[in-house]
């Protein structure tokens, strides 16, 4: 069995809520790395702040390797984790392969983000997360990108529809313009929205100019179709 030695890191001076910031955690990491033969680097800004520690945090590998590192502070009852980039997993005795089991493609989080942060290219990235049970996972990065997250989530997590705020084409109460026809012949008036809608999704709305009330599918932002065979 192979025991992975948690790091302890030496800080220099006093610990205070003003020493532990993105740049001293990013340094304590290097270091961690540095000491057991790793290579790569801590993703983390350098201006993130962490919450103060009586006694020296501690850096050890994550879930067994080190493509992400756990920074901890017992005594306050904190962790965090870290995703590093070019980690290499930390070496293993050969084991019997697993049986071979099935990934799909999915996004997954380059750090650990608090709820409400509003997602860029620089928060995602590719990678392969089990199939079995991810019936909700965010492979597209269009999907993701502008939105903002309901949830806390870690670094290296698959993101997943339920952990992002709605994206609302349409708003209700708010002015659409209804397209409909068939053929070469396209329609289009005013209309106020009764529901909210993501696009695909079936809305209520209110024709302007005659007061009907039509379903229509959301087309895109603040538009809305009417099919033929809708009720």
């Amino acid at each position: 069995m192979i025991r992975i030695a948690v790091l302890l890191i030496c800080w220099a001076g006093p610990l205070t809520a003003a020493q532990i910031d993105g740049a001293r955690v990013q340094a304590l990491v290097e270091q961690a790395l540095k000491a057991a033969g790793q290579g790569g680097q801590a993703i983390v800004s350098p201006h993130r702040g962490f919450p103060p520690c009586p006694e020296p945090p501690t850096v050890a590998p994550h879930a067994g390797g080190w493509q992400a590192v756990r920074i901890m502070c017992d005594p306050a009852g904190w962790q965090r984790v870290l995703r590093i980039r070019d980690g290499q997993p930390a070496a293993r005795i050969a084991e019997a392969s697993p049986p071979d089991r099935a990934t799909t493609p999915a996004l997954v989080l380059t750090e650990s983000l608090p709820r409400g942060t509003v997602l860029n290219a620089a928060h995602l990235e590719q990678g392969q997360v089990p199939a079995a049970g991810q019936g909700d996972l965010v492979a597209a990065p269009r999907t993701a990108i502008g939105r903002a997250l309901r949830v806390n989530l870690g670094a290296g997590q698959a993101l997943l529809g339920r952990h992002l705020e709605h994206d609302w084409q349409v708003t209700q109460g708010a002015p659409v313009t209804i397209a409909g026809g068939t053929g070469p012949i396209r329609i289009e008036t005013a209309g106020r929205a009764l529901d909210s809608g993501q696009l695909g999704q079936a809305v209520r709305v209110s024709n302007a100019r005659s007061g009907r009330i039509v379903h229509a599918i959301v087309s895109g932002p603040n538009k809305v179709t009417v099919r033929p065979n809708m009720r």
